[in-house]
C-alpha cells in the first residue's frame, strides 16, 4: 500500500474514531465561531450590546509561532472586536474545558500572558466548563502572591454548565442555548425534549444551513436517542410544522441523508484494509441504507433486511439514492421487485 492511500486511510480512521469519541475541541470551536453573537448575548450581554458586530474578527492560532505555541497551549476562540463609536478593539478568549484538569486557572493566567504580549490589547476571557463530573464549583481565579504581596490576581468568566438548569432554557430560541442544553445533566427521560430544540430551532427559518448542520450534529454527538426516540420526535415535529418549512425539512434531510451515504462508503473502505476493499465497501453500504430506511419508516424486519443485505453493492449504491426520493413503506418491496 503506497504512502497517499495509507494517509487517506488513517485519515479515514481518525474520523471513525471521532464517531465514538467526539472531538470536543472541534464541535465546540464551530459551534462558538458559527454562532459567536448568539454566544455573547446568552453569556456576555454587555459585550454583545457594545461591539460592531461586522468587525469580528478570529484570528488563527498559527500566528503565535514566535512563541513556540504547543497543542497544549492551542487556544479554541480568539476574536477581536471593536468597541462600537471608539477607535477602541477588545480580545474576546473562549476556552472549552471538557475534562476537570489540576492548575487549570494558571493555565488561562498563561494564555493571557501570551496573547497580551503578542497584541497588547485588553482580553475579555471566558472559559466553558463542559465536562459532566465533578458539579463542584470550579476555581476561577489564579493568584500569586511574593512576601505577602498579591503579585498577581486574574479571573476568567466560567460558564460551569454541569452547574445549569436545561429546563431554564427551554424555549429561548437562542440557538446555543438549544446546543448546549446537552451538556447541562439532562436525565434519559428527558433526552427527546430536549433534542426537539433543534426541530423548533429548524422551524424559526432564521438559521442557515451550515448552522444547523453544526447544532445538529452537535446535538446527536452528546445526546444519543434511540432509533425509535428520534423517530417520535421528528414525527411530533413533522405534524405541526408548516408545509414550507416540511418542505425545507425534507430538503435538509435528503442532504443530511446523502451525507450519511457517502460516511458509510468510508466506512466500509476502512473496515476493507482488514476484510478486503470490496466486501468492507458493500458492508458500509448496507448500514447506510438501513439506516435510511429507519430514519424514514422504522426498523425493516428481518426478511427485508436480509434481503437488503443479499444485493451487489452496485445495487445496494442504486437503493440509497432511491430511497431519499421514497415516500411509503411498501416503495422498497417495490424497487426490490423491479431490481432483483
Amino acid at each position: 500500500m503506497n504512502s497517499l492511500l495509507m494517509k487517506k486511510h488513517s485519515s479515514q480512521a481518525q474520523s471513525l474514531a471521532a464517531e465514538v469519541h467526539p472531538d470536543h475541541d472541534r464541535l465546540f470551536k464551530e459551534l462558538l465561531t458559527n454562532l459567536f453573537i448568539e454566544f455573547l448575548e446568552l453569556f456576555a450581554p454587555q459585550i454583545a450590546a457594545a461591539i460592531e458586530r461586522d468587525s469580528i474578527e478570529f484570528i488563527d492560532k498559527e500566528i503565535f509561532s514566535e512563541f513556540v505555541w504547543t497543542q497544549e497551549y492551542a487556544v479554541d476562540v480568539l476574536a477581536k472586536v471593536r468597541i462600537a463609536g471608539q477607535e477602541r478593539f477588545i480580545l474576546i478568549h473562549i476556552e472549552n474545558q471538557s475534562k476537570k484538569e489540576a492548575g487549570f486557572a494558571k493555565r488561562m493566567f498563561d494564555y493571557f500572558a501570551l496573547i497580551r504580549a503578542k497584541f497588547g490589547l485588553p482580553i475579555y476571557p471566558i472559559v466553558i466548563l463542559s465536562y459532566d463530573t465533578p458539579k463542584k464549583i470550579e476555581r476561577h481565579v489564579y493568584i500569586e502572591k511574593e512576601f505577602g504581596m498579591e503579585v498577581v490576581r486574574y479571573q476568567f468568566q466560567a460558564i460551569q454548565l454541569n452547574r445549569l438548569k436545561w429546563q431554564d432554557y427551554v424555549g429561548s430560541n437562542n440557538p446555543i442555548a438549544t446546543a448546549l442544553m446537552t451538556k447541562m445533566q439532562v436525565e434519559l427521560e428527558d433526552h427527546a425534549t430536549v433534542r426537539r430544540g433543534f426541530y423548533e430551532l429548524f422551524a424559526t427559518g432564521k438559521l442557515s444551513v451550515k448552522q444547523l448542520r453544526i447544532i445538529d450534529e452537535f446535538m446527536g454527538s452528546y445526546l444519543k436517542l434511540s432509533t425509535e426516540q428520534e423517530m417520535q420526535v421528528r414525527k411530533e415535529m413533522e405534524a405541526i410544522m408548516p408545509a414550507q418549512v416540511k418542505n425545507e425539512y425534507s430538503v435538509y434531510m435528503n442532504d443530511v441523508e446523502t451525507a450519511a451515504f457517502a460516511r458509510g462508503i468510508e466506512q466500509g473502505i476502512e473496515q476493507g484494509i482488514e476484510t478486503g476493499v470490496a466486501q468492507g465497501v458493500h458492508s458500509g453500504v448496507v448500514r447506510t441504507a438501513l439506516r435510511q430506511l429507519t430514519h424514514k419508516f422504522g426498523e425493516p424486519e428481518p426478511a427485508l433486511q436480509a434481503q437488503i443485505t443479499a444485493l451487489p453493492t452496485d445495487k445496494l449504491e442504486a437503493l440509497t439514492e432511491a430511497i431519499l426520493n421514497f415516500h411509503e413503506a411498501n416503495a422498497v418491496r417495490q424497487w426490490l421487485d423491479a431490481n432483483e
